[in-house]
């Protein structure tokens, strides 16, 4: 009788052990996205304060990510050490085809010049007192064609080597 006792209360302690456990896989956490597995909820990284949550039924409304239910876990911090890093990245590659598109479309505007016009060109407009901007976007084709140095730029300008920009976009239409 005893020994049935002993049996029943283990069982039950056992039982309560892993009722009353944390779920450890609750949270599966995906690239920007995190599941909860016991309600359903999606929460969807908004931007690096704000998630959005997705309920079962359809609804969503958006939290700060440090009231969600996993907030300060590790799993969320290297989410979002991911997520800054993905930006980051995202943002350079955008920056470097902008960059590569205003170079493009300037090589294909002064097509028609040949180095010793578009100088000369240059020349008319800074005696002129042409926009700066026009001025910049000619002296930085200048400069791609190898025609005269980098650091010579701010001489031409005159302007402070700190103000030359070479990416600076000039959509003029009277070259």
């Amino acid at each position: 009788m005893q020994s049935r006792y002993l049996i029943l209360l283990t069982f039950f302690s056992f039982l309560l052990g892993a009722c009353s456990g944390e779920k450890k896989d609750r949270y599966q956490f995906k690239e920007e996205m995190v599941l909860d597995t016991e309600t359903g909820d999606e929460y969807l990284l908004k931007n690096a304060d704000t998630m959005t949550v997705v309920h079962i039924d359809g609804t969503s409304e958006p939290i700060t990510v440090n009231s969600t239910p996993f907030a300060g876990s590790e799993e969320l911090n290297e989410m979002m050490e991911n997520y800054r890093a993905n930006l980051e990245e995202r943002k350079e590659e955008l920056l470097a085809k902008e960059k590569a598109r205003i170079k493009q479309e300037r090589k294909e505007r002064y097509a028609a010049y040949s180095d010793e016009e578009l100088e000369a060109k240059f020349n008319e407009l800074h005696g002129n007192g042409a926009p700066f901007e026009q001025q910049m976007d000619i002296v930085a084709e200048l400069v791609n064609r190898e025609v005269i140095l980098e650091i010579d730029a701010a001489e031409l300008l005159e302007i402070d080597p700190e103000d030359i920009d070479m990416d600076i976009e000039y959509s003029g239409t009277n070259e």
